[in-house]
């Protein structure tokens, strides 16, 4: 999206909210979350389960309340919500329980955002995609670039992301430290190392309460993998219509070298990965 995109969105959001808030109208709060990752398949997942009958989608689908604009309050999130009479109309129609939800792809890399949903909502489901840590870094760099908000090249952006991991590193085990300058921005390295997300949203919730998939396999085999989510939030089985994959993006045969890299550090990050969700990731 371009500057002057965003910033129609932006207004035209703000627009509506003050229109929706003035009215008194209960929102319907999200029974469940896509928690992330970014650049993992998110658009797709979530447009596969807008397809179910007993899903009603938000008004927006990436509100960023839990890390961006938590300040704004409770009564702003309702706003990216449906009425909860409209859902309870739909409940008693079909005899059978709706449910809306929202997908923010950033909430599972934020240290605060897992407290504040287990201070604020009830929604204690989370489903979590996770692609290829290498692909991911590497499509996240692009995106960025095509948004203009990176102007270093691959290997410069990796070079800064491995120095700070260091610093980091070396503070949290005692052996340095401080990091004193803030971290770069856009940042690509530390948000491939899974566990560490998971690890957080595991000590608030605990295991059953998030739903780990693999990406590759979603966009390989959608109705399996959309049958597991289904049973996860206790919803009948349901076919979707569309599989189509939404906004994917790729990487450049010139990132080969960058590739090689990357997946040499995040090897035993995968390996810590699999043995603590039980999983058997394929990178």
């Amino acid at each position: 999206m371009s500057a002057l995109g965003e910033l129609l969105y932006v207004n035209s959001r703000k627009a509506l909210f003050a229109m929706r808030g003035m009215g008194s109208a209960r929102r319907a709060l999200p029974s469940f979350m896509l928690i992330g990752a970014q650049k993992s398949g998110t658009s797709s997942m979530f447009a596969y389960l807008k397809q179910h009958p007993q899903i009603v989608a938000p008004v927006y689908k990436e509100p960023y309340y839990f890390d961006r604009h938590y300040e704004r309050g409770l009564a702003w999130y309702g706003c990216n919500f449906p009425a909860l009479s409209a859902i309870e109309r739909k409940n008693d129609r079909s005899g059978k329980p709706h449910l809306t939800f929202e997908a923010t792809a950033t909430y599972v890399f934020d240290a605060n955002a897992p407290q504040r949903i287990a201070a604020d909502v009830d929604t204690r489901k989370f489903i979590l995609l996770l692609r290829n840590p290498v692909d991911r870094a590497i499509s996240a760099y692009w995106h960025a670039r095509r948004m203009g908000r990176e102007t270093r090249s691959l290997d410069e952006a990796l070079d800064a992301d491995f120095a700070r991991y260091g610093a980091e590193r070396a503070y949290e085990e005692g052996s340095g430290p401080q990091p004193s300058d803030s971290a770069p921005k856009p940042s690509y390295l530390r948000r491939g190392i899974y566990r560490e997300s998971v690890e957080r949203w595991h000590r608030i919730f605990g295991p059953d309460s998030l739903l780990v998939l693999q990406s590759e396999i979603m966009f390989a085999y959608p109705e399996p993998v959309m049958a597991k989510v289904f049973a996860f939030l206790d919803l009948t089985p349901a076919a979707c219509k569309d599989y189509e994959p939404q906004n994917v993006g790729g990487y450049r045969k010139a990132d080969e070298e960058a590739r090689t890299r990357l997946a040499g550090f995040y090897r035993p990050h995968n390996e810590a990965l699999n043995t603590l969700t039980g999983s058997r990731f394929t990178w």
